[in-house]
């Protein structure tokens, strides 16, 4: 009987390291820019900035807006976004890691407004997606082709 608890002992002593070694691997994922990218157009499309239908059971809200207005906050949101992204920036705010996707206005009323956008700011493995309230300056972002 000995015997049998040894091995189970060592049977869980191996699976415990196989799904640490497992957990450690998916913290470490990191999204290469043009996933980050991807991700951001999308995350953008079901947040209700384009001219797409949002997805209200995944929505995100700005620092500034509150949840208890949601038909409001869409319409404010809709169709102001273009759907493709316009430049990456590698970092977010303040020089912490992650990814900054920039777009263009899609309906920019001036000369000023075409000079800016909104960011989709993530870490980098996507988590903590967020658009920044403050417009961001295009011209800070490597312009994708």
């Amino acid at each position: 009987m000995f015997l049998f608890s040894d091995k189970k002992r060592v049977l869980a002593t191996v699976s415990l390291a196989f799904l640490i070694t497992a957990v450690a691997h998916a913290q470490k994922r990191r999204l290469t820019e043009a996933q980050a990218i991807r991700f951001a157009e999308q995350f953008i499309a079901q947040n209700g900035y384009t001219d797409l239908p949002p997805d209200k059971t995944k929505l995100t809200y700005e620092t500034i807006e509150w949840e208890s207005n949601i038909r409001e906050t869409l319409k404010y949101r809709h169709d102001t976004l273009e759907r493709k992204a316009y430049g990456v920036v590698r970092g977010r705010k303040a020089g912490s890691a992650g990814w900054t996707v920039v777009f263009r206005f899609k309906h920019p009323a001036d000369l000023e407004e075409r000079s800016l956008g909104r960011a989709v700011t993530m870490n980098l493995d996507g988590r903590d997606a967020r658009v920044e309230h403050v417009d961001f300056i295009l011209r800070y972002a490597r312009r994708r082709l």
